[in-house]
């Protein structure tokens, strides 16, 4: 299988002596809605992004099944790879590490004050400020934002909002996945959003962002290094409901347009004047009078990074020019789920990005994961694809 590069190389990806450590701890996850098997999975992720470069990853991910699959798929892992079955060895690893010059980066902060910030490629304050939905108006043009007002949360039953208002919690904490965003188009969807954001710890303001109506909302993928930033593609989300992902599609028939590729750019310009160094998503929607609003600064790791970064060797490989995201979980053992997928690996129309043994994570509960994208002649074919595959892997 001819091998797969990424669109843009390690080097400009992440600066040398960069490692990727990403086990951190639920108290810095809390409104992401981990669960314990997260804090492991995690560090399974970006298989084929970080060649050249340690990492330390739970061995439930790299074991030598899975490291031939993803050979057979043309995906090449060539890392300095430290495994792990427990934190205290991950972090030992980490130190380790440490202590050779490396710093590490994670897709969410680390443990609170575990490492100093020189070891860090992101220093924790950094990520915060970037990563926090309040301070977007210090990194995106006014013109690019909806209308937004910080209210405190005990306040919020007291407000009459006069059209739809999505809300958000406000503070530094990592969010994702609309776990703690809510969309409230009356008022008992307002008092339903108050009541869930009482029970999410440390929540005590909330951001009401008028609705945008976008008629498309894309992740941006952008690399900002020492000399710029770089627009490293794109894929459009999907939604299972408002504001909670479902999936994300990269078609070339809707493609991202060079005045939002611009705009994340001028974003990723921003963050690297404050320091950051990596790679990056932007959420950016388009409203109906096409005008381009940033939702939420991603600076990290995000889940449609494998797929804006291979989706062009993919696609060209094999002559399918969509590609739909991909997750399982299934009761099949690993190598059962491994030669389920295989049919479709070989045809070249489902690229793995991660793989992970449910049988060698405990929190996992004996459920392994597929992850990864596949490729279809349009959205329709890919969804199929997917549906076809989600079946194979059904116990």
């Amino acid at each position: 299988m001819t091998c797969l590069m990424p669109s843009v190389t390690v080097d400009k990806l992440f600066p040398p002596l960069t490692a990727f450590m990403a086990r951190t701890d639920l108290t810095q996850t809390r409104l992401l809605g981990y669960r314990k098997i997260n804090l492991d999975a995690v560090t399974t992720v970006a298989a084929g992004l970080l060649n050249g470069r340690p990492t330390v990853r739970h061995r439930s991910g790299v074991t030598g099944l899975i490291m031939q699959t993803y050979a057979r798929a043309g995906l090449r892992v060539a890392e300095d790879i430290l495994p792990y079955d427990t934190r205290d060895q991950a972090e030992s690893a980490a130190d380790a590490l440490i202590a050779r010059g490396c710093r590490l980066l994670g897709a969410y902060p680390h443990p609170a004050g575990r490492y100093a910030d020189a070891a860090l490629l992101v220093p924790p304050a950094l990520w915060h400020r970037l990563n926090a939905k309040d301070h977007l108006p210090d990194i995106v043009p006014p013109e690019n934002l909806m209308s937004r007002q910080t209210i405190p949360l005990a306040a919020l039953a007291d407000r009459n909002f006069d059209a739809p208002v999505w809300l958000k919690a406000a503070g530094s904490h990592p969010t994702g996945w609309g776990f703690a965003v809510r969309y409230c188009p009356d008022r008992k969807t307002l008092m339903n959003a108050i009541a869930d954001f009482r029970v999410m710890p440390g929540v005590t303001h909330v951001i009401a962002e008028a609705d945008a109506q976008t008629e498309h909302c894309w992740c941006a993928s952008i690399v900002v290094d020492d000399m710029g930033t770089t627009y490293a593609g794109f894929a459009e989300q999907e939604f299972a409901s408002p504001g909670h992902q479902s999936g994300s599609v990269i078609n070339p028939e809707n493609p991202f347009p060079s005045a939002g590729q611009r705009l994340a750019v001028a974003v990723g310009e921003a963050a690297r004047k404050q320091g950051f160094r990596g790679i990056a998503g932007l959420d950016i929607g388009m409203t109906p009078d096409g005008r381009f609003v940033v939702f939420d600064p991603n600076f990290r790791l995000n889940a449609s990074t494998a797929q804006a970064l291979f989706h062009g060797a993919a696609t060209a490989r094999v002559g399918l020019p969509v590609s739909r995201s991909f997750h399982a979980l299934t009761d099949l053992p690993c190598a059962t789920a491994i030669d389920r997928i295989l049919p479709a690996l070989d045809a070249g129309w489902f690229i793995p990005t991660r793989l992970l043994d449910g049988a060698l994570l405990p929190a996992a509960l004996g459920k392994s994961y597929v992850t990864g994208f596949v490729l279809g002649h349009d959205p329709a074919d890919a969804q199929v694809r997917s549906a076809q595959l989600q079946s194979a892997l059904a116990a």
